[in-house]
């Protein structure tokens, strides 16, 4: 047992929230080390305790010759809830006066990565400390909220800190013992989409290079990594295949070929975000260039935040124009996604802009009028029109409708000015058609 059990249920008494013990050391206690450490950092190892805790502790020694952001992962014993209070406890002894960081990560329905920091005074004695994660440090979120699988203990950082920029390293040796924080029940029930996402315009062949979508043939066959902290899987969603990503910082994908995409002007995406929306949201697409076929020689870095709520638990388009070398692609990634954690992905294609296929519509008795139009736009055909898309020239549906008739009439008094083309069905057959909105 440990001696510091009647301070522990003080502190917790004073937290409000009951504190369960997710890692400890001792023998038949649960949780404990997740592989490797990292950033150059000795394997911590349990030892003895000595003061008011004698029994099982895990000793860290931080090394001052390697990488300012090393540490270690853990896997906690019990999935920890972190939604109604992000504060934990650990008991912490050290003969001087320190400040590391923690993280909690591994979170369930896309919970965003979260950081905190923990100082001990240095007084040589075994203290319990409570921690919140309720800003953002090392980019992580700026606040945990949700369930989290896992917990990071860094060995250096500084009072008030950000960054590890702003953190310098010493000498030091500290022990840590009952990693506590409320445990989770239930866990809840995945957030995923329930409709499929738009259905992209046709492109002649060599208009298009798909990287990940149903409506085109694949350029290249992507597979996951060992490189980043993401993995996706395909999975169906209203009879449409989606890939499916978690994780915490960055998605790397590989081709299993180099794809020459220089006469490519945009990139297309549509992704569905699991989590709400919080500060520093981003989902950020790169590019990776290799022009000699042997590693990374550019990148086309592409910024996309996330700046509001409306922008996610819904499917977004996005068309981005491309800049930059890129007639060697070998990878796809998203970058610096750690607040988002749970996400869906579809529709990844190069594209020529405007370059969106016009069908001859004559077999199908398809006619649309008045062309150009002003308010509204009329169309029939021979046969039933099941439904109809309107994509502008970036690709992007701007409206659809549900039709269920051999015509119907349409609002298009709201959309700018420019070129248009309209996707439709009719019996067993899609149709395309441009019109010219004035």
């Amino acid at each position: 047992m440990k001696k510091i059990t009647l301070l522990l249920a003080l502190l917790i008494s004073s937290v409000g929230f009951s504190q369960d013990l997710l890692i400890g050391f001792e023998t038949g206690e649960s949780g404990g080390l997740l592989g490797d450490p990292f950033g150059g950092m000795a394997k911590p190892t349990i030892v003895t305790g000595t003061g008011s805790n004698t029994s099982q502790v895990l000793q860290v020694v931080g090394n001052s010759a390697t990488e300012v952001w090393q540490g270690t992962n853990f896997t906690l014993s019990q999935i920890v809830d972190l939604t109604n209070t992000q504060t934990m406890t650990i008991d912490v002894k050290s003969s001087t006066a320190i400040t590391f960081l923690v993280k909690v990560n591994g979170g369930l329905n896309g919970a965003p990565e979260a950081a905190a920091e923990v100082t001990h005074n240095g007084d040589g004695t075994w203290q319990t400390l409570s921690f919140t994660f309720n800003s953002a440090k090392d980019n992580k979120a700026a606040a945990a909220n949700g369930q989290y699988n896992n917990f990071v203990l860094h060995a250096y950082w500084a009072v008030g800190a950000t960054l590890f920029d702003d953190v310098t390293k010493d000498e030091r040796t500290f022990y840590i013992d009952n990693v506590s924080g409320p445990k989770a029940g239930a866990p809840p029930a995945e957030v995923a989409p329930t409709d499929a996402p738009p259905t992209p315009p046709s492109f002649d062949a060599q208009n298009v290079i798909s990287l990940y979508s149903e409506a085109y043939t694949s350029a290249a066959v992507i597979s996951n990594v060992d490189w980043d902290d993401s993995v996706f899987e395909e999975i169906t969603i209203a009879g449409n295949k989606v890939l499916k990503v978690t994780g915490a910082n960055f998605l790397g994908m590989v081709l299993d070929n180099y794809i020459d995409a220089s006469s490519m002007t945009h990139l297309h995406m549509d992704y569905w975000l699991a989590i709400d929306n919080v500060a520093g949201q981003v989902l950020n697409p790169k590019l990776s260039n290799h022009a000699a076929q042997a590693g990374e020689t550019s990148a086309i870095d592409i910024s996309n935040p996330i700046n509001s709520q409306g922008e996610v638990k819904n499917w977004q388009s996005k068309e981005f124009a491309l800049n930059g070398d890129r007639g060697s692609i070998k990878e796809f990634l998203i970058t610096q996604a750690g607040r988002t954690g749970l996400y869906y992905l579809d529709n990844v294609y190069l594209y020529v802009t405007g370059t969106a296929s016009v069908q001859n519509n004559k077999l199908l008795g398809f006619s649309m009028y008045p062309n150009p139009a002003i308010n509204s736009l009329n169309f029939s055909a021979k046969e039933t029109i099941q439904n109809a898309d309107v994509f502008n020239v970036l690709g992007k549906k701007v409206m659809s409708v549900n039709v269920n008739d051999t015509k119907a009439s349409i609002d298009v008094s709201n959309l700018s000015s420019g070129i248009y083309l309209v996707k439709y069905n009719v019996g067993n057959t899609t149709g395309t058609a441009k019109f010219i909105k004035q």
